[in-house]
This record gives C-alpha cells, sequence and structure tokens, in this order.
C-alpha cells in the first residue's frame, strides 16, 4: 500500500527506487541544509532583501505586505529601490510639456511621499525611468552605480 507513495517520495529526493534508510538519511541532509539556508537568511551580516518597487498604489501595497511577511520571518528588509520614476521636461516657466507625463508624475509624488514616510527609517534609493532597457554586462553595471551614488539619478531629471 504505501510501496508505490515511497518511491514517489523516492523520486523527488533523487532516490530513484532506494531503500527507506537511504531516502530517511537523503531527507536528514535536506532537512540540514535547509535549516542552514534558513539561518543565512535571517543573519543580516549575511542577507539582506532589497525590494523593488514603482511608485504605484498596487506596488506599493505589496512591497508592504512583502516586507510585514519577511519581518516576520526575520529577515532584514530596510532597503528599497523604487524603480521608474518619471521627471518630465518643463518649458522656461517650470510648467511640464506633456500632460500625460505631468500627470502621471503627480500620481508618482503621491505614492512617494508615503514611501517617505512609511520608509523613513530605510534605505530608499530611487531610480528614474531610463529610455532604453538595462541589458547586457556593461549596461547592467552603468545602471548598479545609480544605486550607489543618486547623484547620477538627479542628472536624469
Amino acid at each position: 500500500m504505501f510501496g508505490p507513495m515511497m518511491n514517489q517520495f523516492g523520486g523527488m529526493f533523487g532516490m530513484g527506487g532506494g531503500s527507506m534508510n537511504e531516502m530517511i538519511e537523503k531527507m536528514t541532509t535536506t532537512l540540514e541544509s535547509v535549516k542552514k539556508m534558513n539561518a543565512q537568511f535571517k543573519d543580516p551580516d549575511c542577507t539582506t532583501f532589497v525590494c523593488v518597487c514603482i511608485a504605484e498604489f498596487l506596488s506599493l501595497y505589496e512591497t508592504e505586505r512583502l516586507i510585514q511577511e519577511l519581518t516576520k520571518q526575520g529577515i532584514d528588509t530596510h532597503n528599497i529601490i523604487v524603480n521608474q520614476l518619471l521627471f518630465p521636461d518643463t518649458d522656461k516657466d517650470g510648467k511640464v510639456t506633456c500632460r500625460k507625463c505631468g500627470s502621471r508624475q503627480a500620481i508618482q509624488s503621491k505614492y512617494l511621499s508615503e514611501i517617505d514616510e512609511l520608509y523613513e527609517d530605510f534605505h530608499v534609493v530611487k531610480l528614474p525611468l531610463l529610455e532604453a532597457e538595462v541589458r547586457g554586462g556593461p549596461e547592467i553595471l552603468k545602471f548598479s552605480e545609480r544605486m550607489v551614488d543618486p547623484k547620477l539619478n538627479e542628472q536624469s531629471k
């Protein structure tokens, strides 16, 4: 009765029809590995979780849920990246030249204020919406510099 079920479990653990003792040994080894990984995830000197969101309602809501859940699990989450921020062009009087861009910026500003309020003790990096997709090693390296030097993001405004 249990034979087919045990064979199925054995297949899940890469046992291919091994004995019960082999299966228990494999499960014990797997459990030890999971416990080590769990300890590493909870060690802020070893691991931190960086949340990435955009300045919109649903993304902010899901980020807050994620942070709460990771915090319950004892995982460091004090880093947030807010991506795809719009800094529209303005005319000589400072008026936004594109109505849709101005509207989107107003929405983002509202959620940026909420992010600043909710996560005042977090490290928050605000990244601009770029004209091109970030692909390939050199582009990723260039983009990553924006995460450590906020002045580069201000130049995109």
